[in-house]
């Protein structure tokens, strides 16, 4: 991804104590300045594959502290502190980059010596325009929701969906016209999970190839070949994770005979929970004519799982590692949202995607009726 040439430990992975000198090959220079932060310790951090890595550390003296490093191309980090629970998010790039501000209130610090992170900023402002209305229309929907005027929850649903597709068709066309910037790649990958394949692929073969080396674009070309790997009409992808009791349990083991959908949810994910009904439903009409059910479970504790199992009346098969977000299944899949599920047929072969509600029931139909 990159090389921070402060201290190269064996294990891979960097933890840094202190830094109080640049070496040679550093090309970026950070310069804090926060007023009200003397004595703290502030630490320079990147989220690696869902977890935050610490990469720099430094203590502040009459409020000033200095980061040292080397990057080849922007890359997205997290300034923090030890005793101040807000944070610092900052596009480094090579140059001399100053932070000032207040330590007490860290959302409206300066940044500047950063193009990527004016970049951001700028995407930022449209941007931020639909969230905040987005917002608003889910408060709406959950005073309605309390009062039961389903006909108001409806077209609240609609006035959201209609803004998620414009909020969605702006990103694309940032993309587009900004192929050389990393940033462009940056919003792709944190908003990835809302594209269909096609125009994901097209998105990311569209970049300039002045930023192919960039960590986020080649995450989004790995991406991309994942979901090509198990698009319909591929073969079933395998894996194996341990079941309720502990035992090792394969996919390809239910795979043969029945018609297959493996659904990836979680004891904690409200839309799953919600679905879970149209899963019992479909389950119990159309087991004994062949099909099947495979639970993948993206919890992290296992006494919420089994709870949330025997609470919903989950009675297939199911397996966990308990990884959360980095569940080894959800990656081999590219699952970066849920629920989701794929159907396999008794061949093997993925025939469908993200079947639910009427969906699910209108396709099983289809197979048994």
């Amino acid at each position: 991804m990159k090389k921070l040439s402060i201290l190269i430990m064996v294990s891979m992975v960097v933890i840094f104590t202190a830094c109080t000198k640049p070496h040679s090959q550093d090309n970026f220079n950070i310069q804090l300045t926060l007023t009200g932060s003397d004595g703290d310790s502030a630490f320079l951090r990147q989220r690696v594959d869902g977890e935050m890595i610490t990469f720099d550390s430094v203590v502040f003296f009459e409020n000033k502290a200095q980061f040292w490093g080397n990057v080849n191309l922007p890359e997205y980090f997290y300034i923090t502190f030890k005793n101040n629970k807000g944070n610092i998010p900052v596009f480094v790039e090579p140059g001399d980059l100053t932070i000032q501000g207040e330590y007490g209130d860290l959302e409206n610090v300066t940044i500047t010596g950063s193009k990527s992170h004016d970049d951001l900023k700028l995407f930022y402002v449209t941007s931020d325009i639909f969230d905040v209305q987005m917002n608003q229309l889910g408060q709406q929907y959950g005073q309605a929701r309390q009062m039961g005027d389903t006909v108001k929850m409806a077209e609240i649903d609609a006035e959201y969906s209609e803004l998620d597709a414009k909020k969605t068709a702006f990103i694309v066309q940032y993309a587009f016209e900004h192929p050389d910037l990393v940033v462009s790649a940056f919003v792709i990958m944190n908003n990835s999970y809302q594209f269909e394949l096609p125009m994901l692929d097209s998105i990311v073969s569209g970049f300039s190839p002045s930023i192919s080396q960039s960590f986020y674009v080649k995450k989004l070309q790995d991406y991309v070949k994942t979901l090509k790997s198990v698009e319909v009409g591929q073969p079933f992808v395998d894996f194996n994770l341990n079941n309720p009791d502990g035992v090792p349990t394969a996919l390809s083991s239910v795979i043969g005979k029945n018609y297959v959908l493996v659904d990836f949810w979680a004891s904690w994910c409200s839309p799953c929970r919600a679905e879970n009904p149209n899963v019992v439903a479909a389950y119990k009409k159309y087991h004994d004519k062949g099909f099947d059910v495979f639970g993948v479970s993206f919890d992290k504790k296992k006494e919420a799982w089994l709870k949330a199992i025997a609470d919903d009346q989950l009675t297939w098969t199911h397996v966990s590692d308990l990884k959360y977000w980095n569940c080894e299944a959800g990656k081999l899949y590219g699952i970066q949202s849920i629920p989701q599920n794929v159907l396999i047929s008794p061949d093997g072969i993925i025939i469908e995607k993200n079947l639910r509600g009427q969906d699910l029931r209108d396709k099983l139909e289809e197979l048994f009726d």
